[in-house]
């Protein structure tokens, strides 16, 4: 028979605070971690609760005092639930509505206390191993708890277990540890230097290790090697002396003293991680500069290309010109659909060619319009929302010690009006050692969104916060306050726009890319549009001649002279004309863009270009032919200047 899994008391201390409502002692399994307060007069009880920084408070008011006293404190990241008393059930309290820590509202003050009670002994309870499950992994994902909504994540491909490996490694009695066949390499290790020295060759794998013990304390430097995931501890001594001991380290799933119980923790735990990878949106964070794009980090060009891509998505021709179809569905047929658009922009992002944007383009346009149809928005109303965020360590040192960056998360941004929901995502998700922010988003009047239900809300893509502040609270999880920063993504667009020379659409994407030195990506980009454009379109001379620029700025002159060429041979004009660009219609198959190019331009880049390259012949024949339709007088000069240098040069070789 499997032994159940033990459950140990939190370190956690809590506070049960009243205003002018009586309390009589009750017990609860919070022990010496607890206390109960009382005042009478609303400012000094104000006062105290927002004095306190080192416990979770549980606020108990009446109705009358509490239409003021709440909106006061509710935002104190020490409050973790708020009770109403009402003195008679036909109270009108409809402003409870807007505060979403009150959880609780009776004429009852005996029941008031019992759902007290309830409340506090449910989060004292920790377990002692993880139970990283699809469920939770979809609840981090949805940000709901409702059954009804949860949908199931698609099974992962196989390929990815090439990053995985289980070790097990025998202290003093060598346990048997039946095994079957594996997509997984196992290895197996009886010296504990043997087993460090395998694992720290292969920096890139991330590890299961499985320890059977006789009373050894040497595993314990086996904890802190980075790339070890998971520890599991099989027990050969005392099972209950050791467990509480042992599994409140954070890379220990548990302690098991029977492999039936192991292999099932093993599978599930791999099951998570390997969805966790695919599932969990990363985390852009910008922090803003003087010179925002003289010299941006890896991390920074990652949030700007995500963003700019945003911006034209919804322009962006597909092969198909198909318009999304806009219908009313189930809300959980609406989240599936999401579930997989953001794996779509996960994917994308990661691997940005041609291919995967003809597989995701169409498909985001779609949803994106299901998101933000106007039947969905919702009203533009101020208010707060919460989300569940999974972070690496690194993101969270980085959000620690960025406060006023930019945030931008590169999904649709699923969160919740219900803080409690949040909290106990976030308190279950702590409590399987996974690193995790309670973001508390402040959204201005301005911020599209569309609401789900009472409850979810979702933002589009490109949605743009500034960390406002981050803490620690009483219960080990992390809570950030961000603000909604739309606006601030105009000023580095301006700032790219000078750098490119021009005003960013779907036209001039890939320019943009380019001056972010992505040149893979604009080649990508390039090609995808000559790939789902008519063959006569009309802006495929200035496609052409952007690809040219782009070679030209990888000092790939004989890729750049091509693509000039081919702009030169299409129809374009002898002067500078202003490219104007129009919303693709819904309706019809019409272009989606009409431009003309700068010919001039074109044959002063193609004389350059064949000058650099030691062909006189070619780019005397360019400029001369600059010089013929050229009306400035300046510019007339400067080729007239080209051509008696290349002229001397000639004559005197």
């Amino acid at each position: 028979i499997a032994r159940q899994p033990k459950t140990f008391k939190r370190n956690i201390n809590i506070t049960v605070i009243s205003l002018d409502i009586p309390l009589s002692s009750f017990e609860t399994t919070a022990g010496k971690n607890f206390e109960i307060d009382s005042f009478e007069d609303e400012c000094l009880c104000i006062s105290k609760l927002l004095s306190i920084k080192d416990k979770l408070i549980y606020f108990v008011v009446s109705a009358t005092l509490g239409e003021f006293v709440v909106p006061l404190i509710h935002k104190h990241r020490c409050i973790e639930q708020i009770y109403i008393y009402q003195d008679s059930n036909d109270e009108d309290i409809k402003w409870i509505d807007d505060y979403s820590k009150i959880t609780g509202n009776g004429s009852s003050i005996s029941l008031l206390l019992e759902k007290i009670q309830r409340d506090i002994d449910s989060i004292m309870q920790r377990p002692s191993r993880w139970s990283r499950s699809k469920a939770l992994l979809t609840e981090l994902t949805l940000q709901t708890s409702q059954t009804d909504l949860l949908t199931s994540i698609k099974e992962m491909p196989k390929e990815d277990v090439n990053m995985l490996r289980i070790v097990t490694l025998f202290f003093g009695t060598h346990r048997l540890f039946s095994r079957s066949q594996s997509h997984i390499k196992i290895d197996e290790f009886n010296d504990l230097d043997e087993c460090i020295r395998s694992i720290t060759t292969e920096t890139s794998i991330n590890f299961f290790l499985i320890i059977s013990i006789d009373g050894s304390d040497d595993m314990y430097s086996l904890f802190e090697l980075d790339n070890i995931h998971a520890v599991y501890i099989i027990s050969n001594g005392d099972y209950d002396e050791q467990i509480e001991t042992i599994s409140i380290h954070p890379k220990v799933s548990g302690v098991f003293g029977l492999d039936e119980d192991l292999l099932e923790q093993l599978t599930r735990d791999i099951c998570f991680y390997r969805h966790m990878r695919v599932c969990t949106p990363t985390m852009n964070i910008f922090q803003i500069e003087s010179n925002i794009i003289d010299n941006p980090d890896e991390q920074q060009i990652n949030f700007l290309c995500f963003q700019l891509f945003s911006d034209i998505l919804p322009e962006l021709p597909t092969q198909l010109g198909a318009t999304a179809e806009q219908k009313a569905e189930h809300i959980s047929r609406f989240l599936s659909l999401l579930i997989d658009a953001n794996m779509n922009i996960n994917h994308l992002f990661k691997q940005f060619d041609s291919s995967t944007l003809h597989k995701s383009v169409s498909h985001l346009q779609e949803f994106n319009q299901r998101v933000m149809a106007p039947t969905n928005t919702s009203d533009s109303s101020s208010i707060t929302v919460y989300r569940a965020q999974l972070v690496s360590k690194k993101d969270l040192e980085i959000i620690q010690t960025s406060p006023q960056a930019l945030l931008s998360i590169p999904t649709f941004i699923l969160a919740s009006r219900s803080f409690r929901t949040i909290a106990s995502i976030c308190r279950r998700a702590a409590d399987n050692q996974l690193t995790v922010i309670l973001f508390e988003l402040n959204l201005s009047e301005d911020v599209p969104r569309t609401e789900l239900n009472v409850d979810m809300i979702v933002f589009g893509l490109g949605t743009l916060f500034r960390f406002v502040s981050t803490e620690s609270t009483p219960d080990g999880v992390w809570r950030t306050q961000l603000e909604s920063a739309d606006r601030a993504m105009q000023r580095i667009k301006d700032q790219l726009k000078l750098e490119v020379g021009g005003h960013l659409t779907w036209l001039t994407f890939g320019n943009y890319l380019a001056a972010l030195k992505r040149f893979d990506a604009a080649e990508e980009y390039y090609k995808y549009l000559l790939q789902v454009l008519p063959t006569d379109h009309s802006s495929l001379a200035s496609i052409y001649n952007n690809m040219g620029l782009m070679y030209s700025m990888k000092e790939n002159d004989q890729e750049a002279l091509k693509w000039l060429e081919k702009a030169l041979k299409l129809k374009v004009t002898d002067s500078s004309t202003t490219v104007t660009q129009k919303k693709p219609s819904m309706e019809d198959e019409s272009p989606l863009q009409h431009t003309s190019i700068d010919r001039l331009t074109i044959l002063s880049k193609l004389a350059d270009l064949n000058n650099r390259q030691e062909n006189h012949s070619e780019a005397l024949n360019y400029y001369r032919q600059a010089l013929e339709i050229s009306t400035d007088v300046s510019l007339r000069l400067f080729f007239q200047a080209k051509i008696e240098t290349i002229l001397l040069s000639h004559n005197n070789s």
